[in-house]
């Protein structure tokens, strides 16, 4: 596995956290634009269509959502227990690529700990 410092760990996190959320605002704006362009004022098949469609991005907004807030706030409870109580320095410590939970070994003073 490959090995990173926290802070690059964290930073990478973040940025894939956000990712997510940016692909959630594009399906959100093509959620607006399928109704601006087709409207509700159509019948019969086109509108069963429309809704079924406008349903499927629903979901997949839905989920990105999700993805989002599941990384973000797991990044963010993984920083917010990156301190050394030995010593006191953040973040001091390498990361196990997709280890979790993260067995963490202060280089600064050895001192080890479980980031959950």
């Amino acid at each position: 596995m490959q090995k990173l410092t926290f802070n690059r760990w964290h930073e990478r996190q973040l940025y894939h956290s956000f990712a997510w959320l940016i692909s959630c605002l594009l399906c959100g704006f093509l959620f607006v634009t399928i109704i601006e362009y087709v409207g509700f004022e159509t019948s019969g098949t086109i509108l069963i269509i429309t809704l079924v469609i406008l349903y499927i991005v629903g979901l997949g907004i839905i989920e990105l959502f999700r993805q989002f807030w599941l990384r973000f706030s797991y990044a963010q409870n993984c920083a917010s227990a990156a301190t050394c109580r030995g010593c006191g320095a953040y973040g001091l410590f390498n990361v196990k690529v997709e280890a979790k939970p993260i067995y963490a070994r202060c280089n600064k003073c050895d001192h080890q700990w479980v980031i959950e």
